[in-house]
C-alpha cells in the first residue's frame, strides 16, 4: 500500500492518514520535473514501513532491518500497516502458488523487477517449508539502488549463509558489469543492475546473470511500471511475455489504478507534487484496460482484482482475523477508498506446441498448471504472512 513505487514512500504521497492532506494543489502550483532520483531515493520510506509492520507482527520480515542504516522508529497509522499487510500477503501468496504448482526438480526462476530493498528472497530461503533448491532468484533495479543493497549485505555476515557464502568473494561476481561495478552473483540469487526501460540493456544484463528461456518463471512488479511512460512499461511486459518461450511463465503486478474519481485525482496530484508522477495510469486506468494490456503482449490469460476484493476474498481468513486484532482501525471509509485504487494482477502463459513440460503428468497440456497461479484461481496456495502459515 503506497501511492509511490515499492521503493517509494509508505504514506501514499499524503493521500491517506490525514484528511487535511487530501486536498488538490492550488491553481498556482506547478509540479516539479519528474526524476529518477525521486523514485530511487525514497525506497527507504517503504523499507521503514515494512520494518514497522514486522515489529508489530503483521508479517515476518527480520531481514529488511538488517539492510537499512537508519531504522529509527517512525509512527505509522494502522491504515498504513494494514495496507502493507494486504500487499505483502497477496504477493507472497502468489509466489507460493507458483512454487507449489511448478513441477519439482527441473528448475524455476523468479524475477523481481524494480526490487529495491525487498527481502522476498530471504523470506523464501529462510523458510524450509517452501524453499526449493532448484530456484534462481533475480533482482533487477537501477545500479544506484543495488549497489547500496550489496554494500549492506556485505556488512551483514549473518546473512551470508542464506547466500551459500562464507566470504565476500563468494557473493560478488569476479568481473565488473557494464556499469563498472560488481554484481551480487550466488547460486540462487543474482542481482541485475540496469535501467529496465532500455530493453536491449535489460535483455543483455539478464542473459549475463544466467536467465534461462526454458525454465518456468515468475515475474513480479510492485508499483514499478506505473511510474514509467506507457511505452517503456509495455516494452517490459512484451519482453516478459516472450522471454520464456519454452516454459510456463506468470507476471504478478501490484500497482495503482482508477485515477478519474475524486480520490484517484488527489492520489495522482499528490504524487505529482513529489516529482513521482504516475506516468501510465491514464493509458491503463481500469482493470479491463490492464488485463488487455497483458493479453496483447504475449500472455494467454489474465486475472485482476482490486485490493478490497483481494483482502476480503482471497487472503487467508484466519490470518486476516489475526492482524485485525493487532491495532484498532476506525478509518473504514478511507481504508476502502484506498484499497479500491490498488490492484493485484496475474497474467499467465503456457508454452505452445502441446508438448508436456518436464515433470508434468502425461496428457497434461503444456504448462497448464501455470493458470492456477492467479490469487483467485482456486486451490493451489494460500496467503502467507510468515513461514509458519504457508
Amino acid at each position: 500500500l503506497c501511492a509511490a513505487p515499492k521503493r517509494l514512500g509508505d504514506d501514499l504521497g499524503g493521500v491517506c492518514g490525514h484528511r487535511a492532506a487530501m486536498q488538490p494543489p492550488s491553481e498556482q502550483w506547478r509540479p516539479p520535473v519528474p526524476s529518477d532520483d525521486a523514485v530511487q531515493v525514497t525506497h527507504v520510506d517503504a523499507a521503514l514501513a515494512k520494518i514497522s509492520c514486522a515489529k508489530l507482527g503483521y508479517f515476518e520480515d527480520r531481514w529488511t532491518e538488517q539492510l537499512m542504516r537508519n531504522t529509527r522508529p517512525y509512527p505509522r497509522s494502522p491504515l498504513i500497516h494494514r495496507g502493507y499487510y494486504s500487499r505483502v500477503a497477496a504477493i507472497r501468496s502468489s509466489v507460493l502458488r507458483f512454487l507449489s504448482n511448478c513441477p519439482q526438480g527441473s528448475g524455476v526462476q523468479i524475477v523481481d523487477l524494480g526490487c529495491g530493498f525487498d527481502t522476498l528472497y530471504f523470506w523464501l530461503r529462510d523458510n524450509p517449508a517452501v524453499w526449493r533448491d532448484d530456484l534462481v532468484f533475480f533482482e533487477v533495479d537501477f545500479p544506484e539502488v543495488l549497489s547500496k543493497k550489496i554494500s549492506a549485505i556485505l556488512k551483514k555476515q549473518n546473512l551470508w549463509p542464506l547466500l551459500d557464502a562464507s566470504s565476500q568473494e563468494d557473493i560478488l561476481a569476479p568481473g565488473l558489469n557494464a556499469n563498472g561495478m560488481k554484481d551480487l552473483r550466488t547460486k540462487h540469487l543474482r542481482y541485475v543492475s540496469t535501467d529496465m526501460r532500455m530493453n536491449n540493456e535489460l535483455v543483455s544484463a539478464m542473459s549475463a546473470a544466467g536467465f534461462q528461456p526454458n525454465v518456468p518463471t515468475l515475474f513480479i512488479s510492485e508499483c514499478v511500471l506505473i511510474y514509467m511512460q506507457s511505452l517503456h512499461g509495455d516494452s517490459i511486459i512484451e519482453w516478459a511475455g516472450h522471454a520464456v518461450p519454452d516454459a510456463p511463465s506468470a507476471f504478478v503486478v501490484y500497482e495503482q489504478f482508477n485515477p478519474t474519481d475524486p480520490f484517484g485525482k488527489v492520489m495522482v496530484d499528490n504524487l505529482m507534487r513529489r516529482g513521482c508522477p504516475l506516468l501510465s495510469i491514464h493509458e491503463y486506468p481500469t482493470l479491463a484496460a490492464q488485463r488487455e494490456r497483458y493479453l496483447q503482449r504475449g500472455f494467454d490469460q489474465c486475472v485482476a482484482a482490486d485490493m478490497n476484493q483481494v483482502y476480503d476474498k482471497y487472503l487467508d481468513a484466519k490470518d486476516v482475523e489475526r492482524i485485525q486484532r493487532l491495532e484498532l482501525l476506525d478509518e473504514f471509509e478511507e481504508w476502502h477508498l484506498i484499497q479500491a485504487h490498488y490492484f493485484v494482477l496475474c497474467a499467465t502463459r503456457a508454452p505452445g506446441g502441446g508438448a508436456a513440460v518436464a515433470g508434468e503428468a502425461e496428457g497434461d497440456s503444456a504448462g497448464a498448471w501455470i493458470h492456477k497461479v492467479p490469487i483467485g484461481a482456486g486451490p493451489g496456495g494460500g496467503a502467507a504472512s510468515g513461514p509458519e502459515s504457508p
